[in-house]
């Protein structure tokens, strides 16, 4: 081509067209206006009409539009060569066709359209716009980078290489519920990640690169697509928004060119016109577009491999390695955890007890072991009770007033399995009525214990209960399956001797044994049961080093007097003593011996033998009746001098008592762990006798009482009516057992350093009486409160006693503060006042109840 002058002419409609067009397809002039350099030295060019890349390239459309868009495709057809070149024709100025040309494109106006190319990243105008997002098949100069890659692709075909996917990926369905199961553990889409930033970086370098390219044969074959209502908006709107680009892409060319003005672009096809006479200077260009494309492919490897890394098949274990928790799985995983946990704990409780346990037979019978063969005891109140377990030889024929042996011949044993259902039968006791029951082979017991096992072994407590050392016994005090199972504790009740049976002290029956000595029976036979317990109780889930003694009235006096003994000494660990006696054995065995000839002369016997032969009933009917009872009222006159003449069932008999235990207490120290707790109650000397005495007791009658007592007889009515405000039965009561019971078991737990001493001042019925078993009741769970009061007493009684039971302290016990007033709550306090009183006046211990 040669160097022409260019008449300058406005753009119409049809040229602005053919200029854009132009500039959808500077790649393809590029090579044409190259190759027409090569011809034109050779002959004189030929121009023809350039024809445009894409029909429809950013342009509006218009009827004439259409019909020029389809004849120029026919020509683009028409012009391409063998080799796939499309050549562009360029009309020469005098709007003549050239030989063997084909028709040349004029437009409406006859102007000829000279083709310009404006170089990519050339203009550099404030009218220009950068941007990434990419445009359909012809915008522009994406055209040229479009035709680019169909060029690298062609040519990786020919090389037998497979043309990799470019632009955006297909669309995958959406995955279906099964699969996103089956890849819940798979790893994080971090590698989509990555190739999307990666595409977006070579979008960035290259302006376009996440184009959709199809393969070379497909672009040449299909029709270009069809923008959409979506993208004819978006793009035109996209196109006016900048975008920051980097200052090398803006140097290099590698952005893409924005709208521009018409003037703008009709000045820069002037000034193209001698650019493309010139030789094309890449400046470096190519070599930049080369190692783009290296990139490309080395990127497009990568996230081939990655793909197929993902694709390969995967451990489970590699997948929980790979997986990345978060919060809400780890709250789900603890979860679980706790509810296996808790399901594991539930089922350990509930088969714990079968694990260390013998079987049930039928659901409720089990089996125990003894030192004399096993037993077998029932389910009740979800605890186990064996009743009627034999622990000493029977105290009949020749053992009778001896003292008890436990079993050590086999020939009283038992070869089969002994049931121990039902209660056996009390020892030989005189009722209050005159009537007598039990038998004389009555050395049995009773054990309730919530687990038969041999972990975790239980405190036993054992129980030792009678009214008078006569009888009835056990009284009150027999044990509470439901309290065994929910204090965890086990309950030993046994049977011991009574009356002339468990205390006859005669001076025939001291010379039959050696060394000499009689009576105490009944003690000697609850050293027979701890000695039992020391060997068997473990077989019954108790523990052998914690023994609790439990007695109440009668019994507690025994206990006390127990604890003084020598014999009991690794036999029990502590001692609760209620309501007993504080009147203890003092005289010797010699002087206790006497007044007991009286009953060989009433059974008109000379001997032992005799006396052994005589039955039951005899026996019983031959004791005197000042033995059996003992006035519990206030003390009269006639008791003055019958103070010393007393009949005393406890004796110094040298074997199990050596010395009165007040003795004994001058000789302990003090200590945290008391042995022995000693308690009352303040109503104690309650009977329905003396509550009918009169209707509705006032103040007048009960000063009258008091004045027919020894009380009046010393003058002392009007100062322990003011001392007691005494106006009602309760105040006379309280009265008497101040004087009977409480103030005596003051004073001999004042001799005891670390002996603690409680007095219950709770009331119930209409009097609001503490009754003598009322501590007891409360303790093993008979006690029927109505008030929130009289509630919150057993509470604290309960609290007290198992405290005890399983510590050995005394929780309200103060040595400073030694009494404890147990009414609704347990307070201590210093003194129990009203008894100071009876101590000044002679009236206490001298008047106190003897059992």
């Amino acid at each position: 081509m040669g160097e022409l002058e260019e008449k300058e002419t406005p753009p119409t409609e049809t040229t602005t067209a053919g200029q854009q067009d132009t500039l959808e397809e500077p790649k393809e002039t590029d090579k044409m206006l190259d190759k027409k350099e090569e011809d034109a030295k050779e002959k004189t060019p030929s121009p023809q009409t350039s024809k445009p890349a894409s029909p429809n390239a950013g342009k509006k459309s218009s009827p004439v539009a259409d019909k020029k868009t389809a004849g120029d495709a026919a020509e683009s057809d028409k012009a391409k060569p063998g080799n796939g070149e499309e050549i562009i024709d360029i009309p020469a100025e005098n709007g003549n066709k050239p030989e063997g040309g084909d028709d040349k494109k004029i437009s409406k106006e006859e102007r000829e359209v000279k083709p310009k190319k404006i170089p990519i990243g050339g203009l550099k105008l404030p009218g220009f716009f950068m941007k990434n997002k990419p445009k359909a098949e012809g915008d522009g100069a994406e055209g040229e980078l479009l035709e680019k890659e169909k060029e690298e692709e062609k040519d990786k075909e020919a090389n037998g290489e497979a043309a990799p996917a470019s632009g955006k990926d297909e669309q995958k369905s959406r995955p279906g519920l099964g699969e996103r199961l089956r890849s819940f553990f798979a790893r994080k889409p971090s590698a989509e990640k990555e190739k999307k930033q990666l595409v977006n970086g070579d979008a960035d370098a290259k302006s376009e690169a996440t184009a959709e390219a199809t393969p070379a044969e497909d672009a040449s074959e299909a029709p270009p697509q069809k923008r959409g209502l979506l993208n004819a908006i978006k793009l035109p709107i996209a196109n006016m928004i900048p975008k920051k680009k980097s200052n090398d892409d803006v140097e290099l060319g590698l952005g893409k060119a924005g709208l521009a003005s018409m003037e703008t672009l009709d000045d820069s096809l002037k000034d193209q016109d001698t650019v493309d006479r010139a030789p094309a200077k890449t400046n470096g260009t190519d070599d930049l577009k080369s190692d783009l494309k290296d990139e490309k492919l080395a990127a497009e490897q990568k996230l081939a491999a990655e793909e197929e890394e993902r694709e390969r098949p995967v451990s489970l274990l590699s997948r929980l390695r790979g997986y990345k928790c978060s919060v809400d799985d780890a709250l789900i995983v603890f979860g679980i955890l706790l509810f296996v946990l808790l399901l594991a704990v539930i089922g350990y409780v509930l088969t714990h007890e079968t694990l260390t346990s013998p079987p049930l037979r039928e659901g409720r019978f089990i089996l125990a072991v003894t030192s004399c063969g096993p037993v077998e005891g029932v389910k009740e109140d979800g605890a186990f009770a064996f009743r009627g377990i034999p622990y000493a030889k029977p105290p009949v024929d020749k053992l009778r007033w001896k003292p008890a042996e436990l079993i050590d011949d086999i020939n009283l044993c038992w070869n089969d399995t002994l049931p121990t259902h039902n209660s056996s039968v009390v020892c030989t006791q005189r009722l209050g009525n005159g009537t007598t029951v039990g038998d004389e082979d009555c050395l049995y017991l009773d054990v309730v214990t919530p687990h038969v096992r041999y972990n975790n072994p239980l405190p036993v407590v054992v129980l030792i209960g009678a009214e008078s050392l006569a009888g009835p016994s056990p009284g009150i005090l027999r044990p509470s399956a439901r309290y065994s199972r929910s204090h965890d504790v086990i309950f030993v009740r046994p049977n011991f001797r009574l009356g002339v049976f468990g205390f006859l002290a005669l001076d025939a029956l001291s010379k039959e044994s050696h060394p000499p000595t009689s009576g105490n029976y009944a003690l000697t036979d609850i050293i027979a049961v701890l000695k039992w317990i020391k060997l068997n109780i473990v077989h019954f889930g108790g523990d052998p080093k914690s023994v609790t003694l439990l007695g109440h009235r009668a019994g507690a006096t025994l206990v006390t007097v127990l604890a003084s003994s020598p014999k009991l000494q690794n036999l029990y660990t502590r001692a609760w003593a209620s309501s007993g006696s504080a009147i203890l054995p003092g005289k010797p065995l010699t002087e206790s011996e006497k007044p007991n000839q009286q009953l060989m002369g009433t059974l008109e016997c000379s001997d032992v033998e005799c006396l052994r032969e005589a039955s039951s009933e005899r026996l019983w009917a031959a004791t005197p009746d000042t033995w059996l009872h003992f006035p519990v009222d206030l003390p009269q006159p006639q008791e003055v001098n019958a103070s010393g003449s007393r009949h005393e069932w406890l004796v110094l008999d040298g074997d199990v008592l050596f010395e009165h235990p007040s003795e004994s207490w001058k000789r302990e120290q003090f200590t945290d762990k008391p042995l022995l707790v000693l308690g009352a109650t303040a109503h104690e000397a309650h009977t329905e006798k003396l509550r009918e005495l009169h209707a509705n007791w006032t103040r007048e009658e009960v000063r009258e009482y008091l004045s027919n007592s020894q009380i009046g007889a010393l003058g002392l009515t009007d100062e322990v009516m003011e001392l007691y405000n005494a106006s009602s039965y309760a105040s006379l009561v309280s009265i008497i057992t101040d004087i009977r019971s409480v103030c005596p078991l003051l004073t001999n737990a004042r001799l005891q350093q670390s002996v603690p001493f409680y007095v219950v001042t709770q009331g119930e019925g209409v009097d609001q009486l503490a009754t003598v078993d009322a501590d007891v009741q409360a303790i093993l769970g008979r006690y029927e409160p109505h008030t929130v009061e009289q509630r919150r007493f057993v509470s604290a009684m309960q609290q007290l006693f198992y405290y005890y039971v399983s510590h050995g302290t005394v929780q309200s016990f103060d040595r400073n503060r030694r009494v404890i007033n147990v009414g609704q709550d347990a307070q201590p306090q210093e003194d129990y006042l009203t008894c100071n009183y009876w101590i000044q006046k002679d009236i206490v211990p001298r008047y106190a109840r003897v059992d």
